[in-house]
């Protein structure tokens, strides 16, 4: 009843606002480039808050990512493992279900392209205060556009946001837009570098890096380099330009530091309502090739990035069956394998056999104790605290129930206490993504070699995850340390040991670490059979190559897709009904550039033009 008065209080509220505002906001949605007495600091702030994780379906969308990469698989004993995965017989396959069309064309496109106008409109004295926030808005309206070609391989860019002079957009392609994106990244940074004097300050206002224009400058850097690299195979040459340019007109200026890292700082609010959210808990366990790469290097991270099971003694569950478990729950917990606190779940679908073992099948197993049943997991989950407040473990339960479900080392604290960031573009994925191309030219990239910079990816991964984990509630983040893992597994000098490093870094960027499977072909799949030697180079062996398990369902191998699948929507003029002619005209362009493409926009095994690995 409380949180009802606080809502219909709410309503009230807005409409008495609604009355005194009408005239203003008449005017200002009459004509769209009006600034009325609104700053554009302000309206950037109003745009960016929590942006890309303001709504559960955005957040719940990164976990058909992380399915891909088998850094979780859903649970149940029976669970559907074949629905995020193509038939290759079919001519139509699953997507990840994520709203990058929707995110920037009633979004973040719209919000920037606003800001950009009003800006151009101002008073030439006025708009030049205004040249770095304006320079910023260009940088994440072409980042936002680029993630969005990147997946769906086209759409309406340089009509767009245009309804007057291009009613019906045409659309812009992924093979065109990519050196258009480049030229505007580098202006902006031009502009950051060398601004006009008098520049009105963000501070505050800037959610990403609290008004820290250096950062915003190694930042846009960046992520010229990471479009560049996703490139490489189509144009090798562009890449080698781009590191040019960087290296010469700007010092070779990147990101340096993982408080340089690209994300958004969320507001108090942010992830509150686990409901849907919490599905990383309830509907998710840990992936087999994930824990058991991580298990098998001894890496540190694994206690950051994965929850134990109940297999132990900070288990009241577990401690309840030790002391009153019948025979056989007392005979299970005393094998040494079930003492290991971290197991994953493996991903395809025909591991949920019984010669599979606790591994294949749900994540509980029951004890009798005493009359009563109590159940513990076996199976771990991936750490959700980085999704979600307190790992989505309030759910609907009371706090009592749910202190009883955590471990005793695991606290349950007011999410109002929590701080949250979302990462896009980190100093580690950057170190990883230099020391790449430091291997491939041969020799060193930006002044630094492949080991100088795999060394620092790996120390800057390690800092990112404990830092953040402190920040979030993970049981004894803030102890964890490196210890001797870069003595143990140094740079070896191949690109398999920094696509496994980059793999488990991208735990928290999962779109990331499915651009990189696409791009490079890592990590690898191989098969793995209960009873038979796996091939060589298996999921675990220690050698510090990290796989993945081949999606067998017993008759043949699914696949994953290789992008979203296209189709008409409605809800902005890029993919509605209305544009249908251009839009089915974009579709037989992508597959006349390139036969990949696939039999239609939805057969989404194919490929898009950047996608030749």
């Amino acid at each position: 009843m409380k949180k009802l008065n606080k809502y219909i209080i709410g309503l009230l509220t807005l409409s008495v606002l609604a009355q005194s505002c009408k005239k203003d906001f008449i005017g200002v949605n009459t004509n769209p480039n009006k600034l009325d007495n609104v700053l554009p600091q302000f309206l950037f702030s109003g745009a960016t808050v929590d942006l890309d994780d303001a709504s559960r379906s955005q957040v719940i969308a990164r976990y058909s990512f992380m399915n891909f990469m088998q850094y979780i698989v859903p649970d149940g004993t029976n669970a559907n493992l074949s629905a995020k995965y193509c038939d290759p017989t079919l001519a139509t396959g699953p997507d990840a279900g994520v709203n990058y069309y929707s995110d920037y064309y009633t979004g973040i496109g719209k919000s920037m392209n606003l800001i950009i106008s009003n800006i151009d409109a101002m008073p030439a004295a006025q708009a030049s205060t205004y040249a770095q926030l304006r320079a910023i808005c260009v940088i994440l309206n072409t980042y936002h556009a680029w993630r969005t070609v990147d997946i769906f391989g086209a759409m309406p860019y340089n009509q767009a946001f245009n309804p007057t002079g291009f009613p019906l957009p045409e659309y812009d392609y992924d093979y065109t837009l990519y050196k258009a994106f480049d030229s505007q990244l580098k202006q902006a940074a031009t502009v950051l570098q060398s601004p006009p004097a008098g520049q009105v300050a963000l501070g505050n206002q800037d959610f990403f890096y609290g008004g820290d224009i250096p950062s915003w400058l190694a930042f846009v850097n960046t992520l010229r380099i990471k479009i560049a690299l996703r490139y490489e195979k189509r144009d090798p040459a562009n890449l080698t330009s781009v590191l040019a340019d960087i290296q010469s007109n700007f010092k070779g200026n990147v990101i340096s530091s993982n408080a340089q890292s690209f994300g958004v700082n969320h507001s108090q609010t942010y992830n509150d309502d686990t409901d849907d959210m919490d599905a990383i808990l309830d509907n998710y366990d840990a992936g087999y090739a994930f824990v058991e790469f991580l298990k098998s290097t001894n890496d540190p991270r694994l206690a950051l990035m994965v929850r134990q099971n109940d297999m132990g003694t900070n288990s009241v569950a577990y401690n309840t069956v030790l002391a009153g478990g019948d025979a056989t729950a007392q005979a299970f917990l005393a094998q040494p394998a079930n003492k290991v606190r971290y197991y994953g779940k493996h991903a395809f679908p025909a591991s949920q056999d019984a010669s599979y073992g606790l591994t294949g099948s749900g994540r509980y197993v029951p004890f009798n104790v005493g009359t009563a049943t109590t159940q513990l997991d076996y199976i771990s989950v991936i750490q959700g605290r980085y999704y979600v407040k307190n790992g989505g473990f309030t759910n609907n339960a009371s706090v009592s129930q749910v202190i009883a479900m955590e471990h005793t080392d695991e606290t349950f604290p007011d999410p109002s206490t929590i701080k949250m960031r979302s990462l896009w573009l980190t100093y580690g994925e950057t170190c990883f993504m230099m020391a790449e191309i430091a291997q491939t030219s041969g020799g060193s990239a930006l002044g630094q070699t492949a080991t100088q910079w795999y060394n620092a990816g790996v120390q800057a991964s390690f800092a990112q995850y404990a830092a953040a984990g402190a920040m979030v509630g993970v049981p004894n983040a803030s102890s964890i340390t490196i210890g001797d893992y870069l003595s143990r597994y140094p740079y070896d000098g191949t690109l398999q040991r920094i696509y496994s490093q980059e793999w488990v870094h991208f735990l928290v960027q999962p779109e990331d670490a499915y651009a990189m499977w696409k791009r490079t072909g890592y990590p690898q799949f191989v098969n793995y059979r209960a009873g038979q030697p796996t091939t060589p180079g298996n999921i675990g062996d220690g050698s510090g190559t990290a796989y993945l398990e081949n999606l067998w369902n017993g008759t043949e191998n699914l696949v994953i897709p290789r992008r979203m699948g296209f189709n008409l929507s409605g809800g902005t003029v890029a993919g509605s009904t209305i544009n249908s002619a251009n839009f089915f005209n974009a579709i037989t362009t992508m597959q006349s550039k390139d036969a990949s493409y696939g039999a239609s926009g939805l057969d989404t095994k194919g490929r898009i033009w950047w996608d030749q690995q």
